[in-house]
């Protein structure tokens, strides 16, 4: 590798460091675990709305144990995992989204569900699928199920962050990014 490339890939990794040595873990935090929170509330209700059992805490960890019950809880623990770190990934990038706060978090969330949505492609492979415990992923109901899951998401973690930044003593932000200390 020619050392310009490698000094500007050691350049990257410096600012990616930096960046999150600036995130405030606290605010990260509330606000991953609530709008991750926000997310599940959505998905309970549209189970029981739409009748599809497109269960995505079933889906993250029905391949590490049969049982449903068990499966259902270490997902939520997956997905809580998940939660803080996209907030996390949120906090680095909300400068580069316009608007307000509530729909950068939105246009995060839904662009996010939008670049890994294609993995479903792969559905047949997984247990939860192949035995009938959820519905199938890739389909147009399917992925229209998950827009109102990534918009309360979005929308809860957006408001969380840009109330978390520190305020300055005329009442001002007192920092550009939002989950920073």
């Amino acid at each position: 590798m020619p050392l310009l490339a490698r000094q500007e890939r050691s350049t990257r990794l410096h600012i990616l460091i930096s960046q999150v040595r600036e995130l405030d873990p606290k605010a990260v935090a509330i606000s991953g675990l609530a709008a991750g929170a926000a997310y599940v509330a959505v998905l309970e209700t549209d189970l029981r709305l739409t009748g599809r059992n497109v269960d995505d805490l079933m889906v993250l960890g029905r391949p590490f144990t049969e049982e449903p019950a068990k499966a259902r809880a270490l997902g939520s623990a997956i997905h809580a995992l998940n939660s803080l770190a996209l907030a996390s990934l949120y906090a680095m990038l909300e400068r580069r989204i316009p608007g307000p706060a509530w729909l950068k978090g939105v246009l995060f969330a839904n662009v996010e569900n939008v670049i890994l949505y294609p993995i479903t492609r792969f559905e047949d492979i997984h247990p939860a699928i192949r035995t009938g415990l959820v519905d199938r992923y890739f389909t147009w109901p399917a992925f229209w199920q998950s827009v109102p899951r990534h918009i309360a998401f979005g929308a809860v973690l957006g408001v969380l962050c840009d109330r978390s930044r520190p305020v300055s003593r005329s009442g001002a932000p007192a920092s550009p990014g939002i989950c920073r200390s």
